[in-house]
């Protein structure tokens, strides 16, 4: 059985041997590894005064990140399974998981913060900040995190991540630079997972506190960050920022996204705009960290989502679950220190998702000899014209780098006496021809071209980045046929 790994116990070793060292920066100042420990364990104290204890299940709904980091450190380092619940989701939403998690209390900052039978919690970070820190605390405890898919229909899929899952591949991120910003905010699983990540291998955060894009190379000439994270939303910002003559980038930055499919046009045109190593993560929610593609990757493997890392397993069967031979398109599965155990309260998304100790999240690809990983679509994204498969993703690989096309997407509209008919929706900007587009794509694809190109201003997408294709059909104003 793994040893358990404790992260705060981690950052308190860091802090014993360089207190000063600074493990956040904020705009008013830097906090380093001595000062953060004394914070947290005065708020752990806080919180067990209240009558929080380890194995208790705890939600944080706190809206400022600073404050948001030292309550999630400070429950961990009590034994607590957390669970975030952000003010900008609906109450019902939270209110549907306090009653399904059974969380006993809710770590807020606003009345309006208490939900169901939970009790609410209120952080009193001046309190912790002005602390003594404690000759002989107690020990640090072992915590989890649950963490939702960003699926986007249905009741979100939850499951238990211990610590360390949490911060699996830590010294890997650590070592493309260990002075980061995140822009994805702490209060979201992925945005967390970085900032946990950094600490526990004694890395400095700057926290972006709200910054917009236009203000990112700013911090970071400012404070000598090398190594960003942000959406692919945010890194079109800051592509059309410098395009527009903006200032420079520091060349040494390294620039790491993640969250959808990154085109290879778009991968390029950022390494060369910016000046920048641009690095996209395929990973999951359930496996945590799959695959990089690094700088030199892009152009040597166009359609490539990284390199496996060492240590993952990687597996490619058909429907029936029988293994593929390699550079055969199938059903992805992966194995890895980061794998959580299963679903929480979902034995059928189990059975599904989980075979065998693989976690086979309805990617399609493949894997070559070099441990390229190709992801050629969804299963539940496959469209069916007729008796013809195509994926969404097929289409969109055709249409990415088109003059005049910002962003597109393809969807199925369904039709009464064809199954689905495939539709490309596409942002344009100047000089984008949608007739010309067609006819490159019936010249690529035959009948699994698009029928028909729809414009919007952008395209609908969730927390994650994801596409919601679902809502495309709608706001194509086109009628099922």
């Amino acid at each position: 059985m793994r040893a358990p790994f404790a992260i705060m116990a981690a950052v308190e070793a860091i802090a014993a041997r360089d207190p000063r060292h600074p493990a956040l920066i904020l705009r008013g100042g830097a906090i380093g590894y001595g000062d953060l420990v004394r914070q947290v364990r005065a708020l752990a104290a806080q919180f067990a005064r209240a009558g929080l204890a380890p194995g208790d299940t705890v939600g944080i709904t706190l809206r400022d990140d600073l404050a948001n980091i030292l309550c999630a450190l400070a429950l961990l380092r009590l034994g607590c399974r957390q669970v975030a619940l952000p003010a900008r989701d609906p109450a019902p939403l939270r209110e549907a998981l306090v009653r399904r998690l059974s969380v006993s209390a809710v770590i807020g900052d606003e009345t309006a913060d208490a939900l169901g039978s939970a009790a609410l919690v209120v952080p009193d970070i001046e309190a912790a900040r002005a602390a003594p820190l404690h000759e002989a605390p107690p020990p640090p405890g072992v915590g989890a995190l649950v963490v939702g898919t960003s699926g986007t229909t249905g009741q979100p899929k939850l499951m238990e991540a211990d610590e360390a899952m949490i911060v699996d591949r830590a010294a890997l991120l650590h070592a493309h630079g260990g002075v980061v910003l995140q822009a994805l905010g702490f209060d979201g699983n992925h945005g967390k997972r970085i900032t946990l990540r950094s600490l526990v291998c004694g890395g400095t955060e700057v926290l972006a506190e709200g910054a917009p894009p236009e203000d990112f190379v700013a911090l970071a000439q400012r404070f000598g960050i090398r190594r960003m994270h942000l959406q692919p939303q945010a890194a079109a910002a800051v592509l059309a920022q410098r395009r527009r003559g903006g200032p420079a980038w520091p060349p040494a930055l390294r620039l790491f996204t993640t969250g959808t499919r990154i085109a290879q046009p778009f991968r390029l045109e950022l390494q060369a705009v910016l000046g920048v190593g641009l690095h996209v993560q395929y990973g999951t929610t359930e496996a945590g960290m799959v695959s990089l593609a690094g700088p030199t990757d892009h152009a040597a493997h166009p359609d490539a989502v990284g390199r496996v890392f060492d240590g993952i397993d990687v597996s490619v069967v058909d429907e029936d679950g029988r293994e593929l031979p390699p550079g055969t398109d199938g059903l992805l599965g992966f194995r890895s220190s980061g794998l959580v155990p299963g679903y929480i309260d979902d034995p059928a998304a189990n059975a599904r998702y989980f075979p065998a100790g693989w976690f086979r999240p309805g990617d399609i690809g493949r894997i070559d000899a070099s441990r390229a990983l190709f992801v050629t679509g969804r299963r539940d994204d496959l469209m069916t014209l007729g008796v013809i498969k195509i994926f969404p993703a097929e289409i969109e690989a055709v249409a990415e780098g088109f003059p005049g096309l910002r962003d597109c997407a393809a969807f199925p509209l369904p039709s009464p006496g064809l199954g689905e008919i495939p539709v490309l929706a596409v942002v344009p900007e100047a000089g984008f021809d949608a007739q010309r587009l067609l006819a490159l794509c019936r010249e690529r694809l035959g009948v699994r071209a698009p029928r028909k190109i729809v414009a919007l201003d952008a395209l609908p997408r969730n927390a994650a980045g994801k596409v919601l294709r679902r809502e495309l059909v709608q706001l194509s104003g086109l009628a099922p046929d």
